[in-house]
């Protein structure tokens, strides 16, 4: 730890935290706290990319109909603006050569489909590039080749069964035999790097990429990709500073202004917990985000304030339909108590188990209870489910393993989430198949909660500038968490916040901090004054009517012993 200290003149505690995430060398810390566009390698090693390049830019030259399919979430919407920006670049007249399609969620379900194909084919289109999807779309392609249609899928999913589908050129670094060094892109990520590939050493290429590392970056952290990848942690970086210098895009400005963000820098976490989610809401509640590329097309203020406000009111009732079914999987929950290690509930559409939100309700049914759980909409005989998991617990390859025998009629995801449909009939078989696994894969303590703490901060140590020498430790995410610090002390004060929040002061003598435990008012009886506590959290900054002060965000509090 004193080496990097000295080496990089660094507070005791960055170094720590930079040990703990494995950064041991000062070459190392050293380009971790100084994220860069030149840490994302070269994009034209990547298994098929030169290939793919050579079709897109192919397609540009003889001005072929070219249409790019996105998924219904923030990363899928973000790559497919991010590559039609860049054939726009190009030259492209979008309106005549380039068009798009993102299918509906509730209509369509997750990912290719015959019928897209098929309209496709019906449109002329020549070239067909898929971003987030794709990957697992066998029949699909091949429907797409039979027509004479080149298919591009640029997806950062994994393979199901190691097969990437044959009759599309694949770009992905996860697929069997790719040696690329960055495997952990979003699908925006790739897109991003088609774009560079496709630019090459054109004049302002260099300007015109950074510009789309604004989009980019949310699409990126959204997705929930690691941040502690050289490659996504520069995406990010670059995308805030952009993104805090302001942007030319109407769009994306009117998008910053309706989350509250227009008179305030920009963080990481506002990436993830206002503007991300404000994207992925047209997905969830008009089932497509088409009109948040109509948003990113407005020509003029008025017309991307008025969009912007229609994404943002479908936020607020995205968030309304969540916290009621959050509350009905609660009390689920609690009346019928969950032996197995992988909750399962399930529940009708027309009852609020509405299928745009049961993914973020299984992540708070996480959040609070430390166990894998899988959230099914019922709608028309079908589960449309969505599963959220925990680090010991992969669920794709959960799913991969108990569903050989056709017990999905599709699925797909990552370690941590996914989505998947199945006969409502097969719900309990469901339940029996994926507990039986997590009992034979997960570690007896899997399912107990475990913290592990950077390191300890003295009450008159939480400062400014030690918050200011943390931030160099940004952007946190995935991978690279905010620095978990136990804090001591004695409650001094104690106060409940909008009904929701508890608020402790805590002092130990001359030094004074202020706590706040989001959502967790119920704890207030449990921490009454005069207790002496312990509190594992981080320290941030508070700004209020123009003046910063200093307070400290709990993520667990317990009496002292």
């Amino acid at each position: 730890m004193k080496c990097l200290t000295q080496a990089l003149d660094v507070h005791p505690l960055v170094a720590t935290c930079l040990i703990n995430r494995g950064l041991t060398t000062p070459e190392q810390a050293a380009a971790f706290l100084a994220p860069d566009l030149t840490h994302v390698p070269d994009p034209r090693p990547m298994r098929n990319l030169t290939e793919a390049l050579h079709i897109i830019g192919r397609a540009v030259e003889r001005r072929e109909r070219i249409r790019i399919v996105g998924d219904y979430d923030c990363d899928g919407t973000t790559g497919l603006v991010t590559l039609r920006s860049v054939l726009q670049q190009l030259g492209v007249q979008t309106d005549d050569f380039v068009s798009y399609y993102v299918p509906d969620r509730e209509q369509e379900g997750y990912g290719l489909n015959p019928g897209i194909i098929e309209q496709a084919a019906a449109d002329g289109i020549q070239v067909l590039v898929s971003v987030d999807i794709g990957i697992t779309a066998h029949r699909e392609w091949e429907m797409a080749r039979a027509h004479g249609i080149v298919g591009v899928c640029i997806d950062h999913h994994t393979a199901l069964g190691s097969q990437v589908p044959a009759d599309a050129v694949v770009v992905c670094p996860k697929q069997v035999g790719d040696a690329y060094p960055e495997k952990d892109f979003a699908a925006c990520g790739l897109a991003w790097q088609m774009a560079r590939a496709l630019l090459g050493e054109r004049p302002n290429g260099k300007a015109f990429l950074r510009s789309l590392t604004k989009l980019v970056a949310i699409g990126t952290y959204a997705d929930l990709v690691p941040l502690s990848s050289p490659a996504n942690r520069a995406i990010v970086a670059e995308g805030l500073r952009g993104l805090n210098s302001g942007s030319k895009n109407p769009g994306l400005s009117a998008l910053i202004e309706v989350a509250g963000l227009k008179e305030r820098p920009i963080g990481a976490g506002d990436l993830g917990f206002r503007l991300g989610p404000r994207i992925n809401a047209a997905g969830r509640i008009e089932g497509t985000t088409v009109g948040v590329i109509q948003l990113f097309d407005s020509l003029t203020v008025d017309e991307a304030r008025q969009r912007a406000q229609q994404i943002d009111a479908w936020n607020t009732e995205r968030q309304t339909i969540q916290r009621q079914l959050v509350e009905q999987l609660e009390a689920r929950i609690a009346s019928q108590p969950q032996d197995d290690p992988v909750y399962v509930l399930a529940g009708n559409h027309t009852d609020g188990w509405h299928q745009g939100v049961v993914g973020i309700a299984a992540s708070k049914v996480v959040e609070t209870h430390h166990h894998p759980a899988l959230v099914c909409s019922i709608r028309d005989g079908i589960a449309h489910g969505s599963g959220r998991s925990i680090p010991q617990f992969n669920l794709i390859e959960a799913l991969q393993a108990i569903g050989q025998d056709g017990l999905f009629l599709r699925y797909g995801g990552h370690p941590a989430a996914a989505g998947f449909c199945l006969p409502v009939e097969r719900l309990p078989e469901l339940q029996q198949r994926i507990n039986a696994y997590a009992r034979q894969v997960l570690p007896p303590d899997a399912l107990t909660r475990v913290y592990v703490a950077d390191g300890e901060l003295p009450l008159g140590e939480l400062t400014l500038p030690l918050v200011e020498s943390l931030a160099k430790l940004e952007p946190h995410g995935i991978g690279n968490p905010h620095p978990r610090l136990i804090l001591r002390g004695q409650i001094l004060e104690q106060r409940i916040l909008k009904d929701q929040h508890l608020k402790l002061i805590l002092g130990d003598g001359p030094h004074r901090a202020e706590v706040l435990w989001w959502q967790r008012r119920e704890y207030a009886e449990q921490l009454p004054r005069q207790a002496k506590v312990e509190v594992l959290g981080r320290p941030d900054i508070n700004v209020w009517q123009g003046r910063a002060s200093v307070q400290f965000i709990a993520t667990d509090i317990r009496l002292a012993t």
